[in-house]
């Protein structure tokens, strides 16, 4: 099964459609991009990942301990 990308460049809030790119392979440009592996995943797995990264990118002191250098929360 392929992987899917989807990609969003630093600035755009994702309200129109082509505010994402998407694929079959990494976009490697786009400062954000999400992989999904499409064999076993549903909407629901994605959505539940998605809200556990928020909280992880909230948490300043993990992502200080992961190394991640953000300038501003």
């Amino acid at each position: 099964m392929a992987d899917h990308f989807v990609s969003l460049t630093r600035g755009e809030q994702g309200f129109k459609y082509n505010d994402f790119t998407t694929g079959t392979s990494t976009t490697a440009g786009d400062t954000i991009e999400l992989r999904v592996t499409d064999t076993t995943m549903t909407v629901k797995d994605v959505i539940v990942a998605l809200e556990a990264f928020e909280r992880f990118f909230e948490n300043q002191q993990q992502t200080t301990t992961a190394g991640f250098l953000f300038l501003n929360m």
